[in-house]
């Protein structure tokens, strides 16, 4: 057994898939199935059964998983101490994000990273659905950091186990056609609204949460017609014509033949905070990813309308 076997390993049981594991440590799906039949039998036991087309977790499987988080951790630091003996940072941190991140310019924040730190690999992970998925990721070690919406005030901490930062501002808008009535309305209520078909994401996640509230205060019962779990493809939708959309702001600037409609009561702003378990101590390439996230945010200065 040795760290290479382990971290393919926790790829796969993490991703429930050789393949993707294989892709997610840049190596053969071979190479992941060979490590992991090599553990199996160094164990003698079974650490991964196929069930309904994906890859579950044996009993053993669950126990030695968390065992080799641990010991690729020790590992890291150990990397760490040395890195800091020898002038430079160096291994993996795995940030997870959301579709969107509002106000927050994650692009600029990564290059100022990488600029400073050239030798750590950052793997961004793209996180969606409820906000207690999120969490889970990062209390199983599955992620280092994580970008997700939070309270603008309130405690700094979901949960007495995840200390999390404020660094940006997420705002919805309602996406129509350019041709639509809509465009050219102004003050548009919830009950202008409730003979409209919309699109939007799954029961249960942070946007569909936050509309779904906003007209339940209104008193009014809207058609959610489609659901999707990306932005993209509901902006496709509005453009064809399907149904309008509250996605992020800054999506609808980016389409030409969209445009966003005049509300007459706003969608509640969240904030973008980055998210961290206390209960997995970081890696120096973590902690400097994590600094520089806090610092960006700062930096993000855009005004609230």
């Amino acid at each position: 057994m040795d760290l290479r076997q382990l971290a393919y390993f926790v790829a796969v049981a993490e991703e429930r898939s050789f393949t993707r594991g294989a892709r997610r440590e840049h190596i053969v799906q071979s190479a992941a199935s060979a490590a992991v039949a090599g553990l199996e039998q160094e164990f003698d036991t079974a650490l991964l059964t196929r069930a309904h087309r994906t890859l579950e977790l044996t009993a053993a499987g669950r126990v030695l998983l968390a065992h080799a988080r641990s010991l690729l951790a020790e590992a890291q630091r150990a990397r760490d101490d040395i890195g800091r003996l020898t002038g430079g940072l160096s291994g993996t941190v795995t940030l997870g994000t959301q579709l969107s991140t509002g106000s927050f310019d994650l692009i600029a924040a990564l290059d100022a990273f990488q600029t400073e730190h050239p030798d750590v690999v950052v793997r961004l992970v793209l996180s969606v659905g409820p906000l207690t998925g999120h969490a889970a990721a990062l209390r199983e070690g599955r992620l280092d950091l994580m970008l997700l919406p939070a309270p603008l005030h309130g405690s700094a901490v979901l949960g007495p186990d995840l200390a999390v930062d404020t660094i940006g501002r997420l705002r919805l808008g309602l996406a129509c056609r350019a041709d639509d009535p809509l465009a050219a309305a102004r003050r548009v209520t919830c009950a202008d609204l409730a003979d409209r078909r919309f699109i939007d994401f799954p029961e249960g996640w942070g946007n569909r949460t936050i509309v779904d509230s906003m007209f339940g205060e209104a008193g009014i019962e809207r058609a959610v017609r489609l659901e999707v779990e990306d932005i993209a493809t509901a902006l496709v939708m509005v453009e064809r014509r399907l149904g309008i959309a509250f996605v992020p702001e800054e999506a609808i600037a980016a389409r030409s033949g969209l445009t966003p409609v005049d509300l007459a009561t706003l969608p509640q702003t969240t904030g973008l905070a980055v998210a961290a378990s206390r209960a997995h101590p970081p890696s120096e390439a973590a902690l400097a990813l994590h600094r520089t996230l806090l610092a960006a945010g700062k930096r993000s200065t855009r005004p609230m309308r």
